[in-house]
């Protein structure tokens, strides 16, 4: 079996942890400046609610998946926020008219 093409020459995945150019996330993250690390949570979680929205939407089986608006996903990410301030978690369902229904977590 060979060898798995990787994403780009300087992010490699093993083990299930990521390393960069020879450094784990942690130790990137450790070497930036809390601004830069707080912009990049921020933007990882709205990429991961996109994500997981796109996915749910997905299941619709209208063909295309429509694009999520903006404030659509501002609107997701504060809720989320809210929710997960009083250590809970927030979930997404759609429930389809044959019965069967389709969720993710936010």
């Amino acid at each position: 079996m060979g060898m798995a093409k990787l994403p780009s020459p300087n992010v490699m995945l093993i083990l299930g942890g990521i390393i960069t150019m020879g450094r784990t996330l942690d130790e990137l993250l450790e070497s930036e400046s809390p601004e830069v690390v707080q912009r990049a949570k921020a933007l990882a979680e709205e990429q991961l609610v996109r994500l997981s929205v796109t996915k749910l939407l997905s299941n619709l089986g209208t063909g295309d998946v429509p694009a999520i608006d903006t404030d659509v996903l501002d609107g997701l990410l504060s809720l989320k926020r809210l929710v997960e301030s009083h250590d809970c978690r927030l979930s997404l369902f759609v429930h389809m008219p044959d019965g069967t229904h389709h969720g993710v977590n936010i």
